[in-house]
């Protein structure tokens, strides 16, 4: 049953149709209280107003799943595209409400093959809030203070603002929050007809909590935060299955949208909580709490010649210099190194700007960029079956962390390639091939220079180095177009010779195959095994 102050407050907020904090000639202090009383019924749902006040610690043991790059990483930029998943076992939250600090825990490892061993190693994350300092704890204990990712990170976002966000969707804390009077609480107002606290806090974040109508406990917790590919993101965690653990209720399942498809951004499974329980001491070291917080810094970009009018730039992207113009293959890196990366090569030629960008595919770890091109007037060409998720991107609005294009709003200019487009004038010819044979990504292309036989790719060959699971598709390609290829210029490696590409991918694909091979043994089969490789060795069955 609602709480009968929260429900005399709803009922006036339903019938009279506007919000308390809105409605004509209600004074400040009016709309102040009726915030604190609906914060102080939640309250009283969760265990009573002394109880909740009174909680010292909460520990919370569990485990999750992330969406691989917010949901940009998968084999196509579909809607529909099955979501590849990043676990999070020995998931652990600490919130030490005594001291405003928490710890984020937990163990990652990719749900999918993936050719590099951090994603397959279960790697240890520990994440610590001390008040504004934030700082990540190695598994020695050693401490090193982090700072604001800005909207980057390609897998997760992070810095002292989505610590305390994380650590706001817990309900108890969210509500003591809005008890604060440190805290500025405006509402109810009404959205689905359901009650919502605008909350900003001493420390200058802003986040919003629903409560359910009908028991008063929090609904759903949601902030924004910028990111690099979608410009601003809108997180709601939704929670569920209410329970008591010593006097308090709390929720055995957190569920995190994004306000990008609606995507399932993570979800949280709870095996159980200790309320004021002991829990580690997550105060900041002395030398953490002097240390400047650090800021996000541009690289310094150098340029590497390839070929004539083909240059490589520290970090992956290649240029192609035509007679009136230049263009690039790749930007990546995000929003600082695309911007970087774009000034620089207004000085490689002079003269010549860039005018167009290719992109091998929609990943998101290759489009962090892209929004810094778009505002930059740049056509963007790519395989046709990326039109959409391009679109998508240019269009994200970013009202609380303007970046260039939200600034100074500019129309993709989109190319579409089907199979194979040639730019060509009297200096330069560079022919983009659709990539086939290769199942991490469908709309991919790959770039060659017939003059100087140079290959252009990303994740074609050169994802990472220890785990080969499409290793046959270098040679697939070019056999399919029948090109010749001399030297490669890969995203993430170095240049390499044809017969220096081979020889990385064989042993490569060697270990791939004794991985599969040991843990089917064991009885553990993984995704992505038996590794299907045509040229001989899947595992398959005949």
């Amino acid at each position: 049953m609602m709480p009968d102050g929260l429900r005399l407050i709803w009922m006036s907020v339903l019938l009279g149709g506007v919000c308390l904090a809105l409605a004509p000639g209600l004074r400040a202090q009016d709309a102040d209280d009726g915030a604190r009383a609906e914060a102080r019924a939640a309250a009283e749902a969760l265990g009573g107003l002394q109880r909740i006040q009174d909680v010292r610690t909460i520990h919370l043991y569990g485990y999750g799943q992330y969406a691989y790059q917010f949901g940009g990483g998968n084999i196509t930029g579909d809607r529909d595209a099955p979501q590849k998943w990043q676990a999070a076992n020995d998931l652990q939250r600490v919130y030490d409400l005594e001291n405003g600090r928490f710890l984020q825990r937990e163990r990652r490892n990719f749900l999918f093959p993936f050719l590099a061993p951090f994603g397959h190693s279960f790697a240890l994350n520990q994440l610590v809030l001390d008040g504004d300092i934030a700082f990540n704890l190695n598994a020695n204990g050693d401490a090193q203070r982090v700072g604001d990712s800005r909207g980057g990170g390609i897998l997760q976002v992070d810095g002292p603002h989505m610590r305390r966000m994380w650590m706001l969707n817990n309900p108890v804390v969210a509500v003591r929050a809005a008890l604060d009077p440190d805290t500025t609480v405006v509402g109810p107002r009404v959205e689905e007809g359901v009650p919502v606290l605008d909350m900003t806090l001493a420390e200058g974040d802003t986040l919003s909590v629903a409560l359910d109508p009908q028991t008063a406990l929090p609904a759903w917790v949601r902030w924004s935060n910028p990111h690099d590919n979608l410009a601003e993101v809108t997180f709601t965690t939704h929670l569920s299955g209410y329970v008591p653990y010593d006097g308090v209720m709390l929720p055995m399942g957190y569920t995190t949208r994004i306000d990008w498809r609606d995507q399932v951004y993570f979800t949280m499974y709870v095996d159980g909580y200790a309320v004021d329980g002991d829990i580690p001491d997550l105060a900041a070291p002395a030398d953490v709490r002097a240390a400047p917080e650090p800021e996000p810094q541009p690289p310094m970009i150098e340029a590497t010649p390839v070929a004539d009018g083909v240059w490589r730039l520290t970090g992956g992207t290649m240029v192609f210099e035509f007679d009136d113009h230049l263009t690039l293959y790749e930007l990546g890196g995000g929003r600082i190194r695309g911007r970087a990366v774009l000034d620089f090569v207004r000085t490689l030629v002079p003269g010549k700007i860039p005018t167009e960008l290719i992109l091998s595919h929609h990943h998101f770890d290759h489009t962090a960029g892209i929004r810094e091109a778009i505002a930059d007037g740049l056509t963007i060409i790519a395989h046709r079956g990326n039109e959409g998720i391009l679109r998508e991107v240019a269009a994200r609005p970013a009202p609380n962390y303007p970046d260039t294009l939200s600034r100074a709003p500019q129309p993709l200019r989109f190319r579409p390639v089907d199979e194979r487009l040639r730019l060509e004038d009297d200096t330069m010819t560079v022919d983009l091939y659709h990539v086939v044979a290769n199942n991490h990504m469908a709309h991919g292309l790959f770039a060659h220079v017939p003059e100087s036989r140079v290959m252009v790719e990303g994740d074609l060959a050169t994802a990472a180095e220890e785990w080969q699971f499409w290793a046959d598709s270098y040679l697939d390609n070019i056999e399919h177009y029948g090109i010749e290829v001399d030297v490669l210029a890969p995203v993430h490696m170095e240049l390499m010779t044809h017969e220096e590409v081979l020889d990385f991918l064989a042993p490569g694909r060697a270990r791939a195959l004794a991985r599969c091979a040991t843990f089917a043994a064991g009885g553990n089969f993984l995704p992505g095994c038996p590794v299907f490789l045509p040229r001989g060795g899947a595992g398959a069955v005949p």
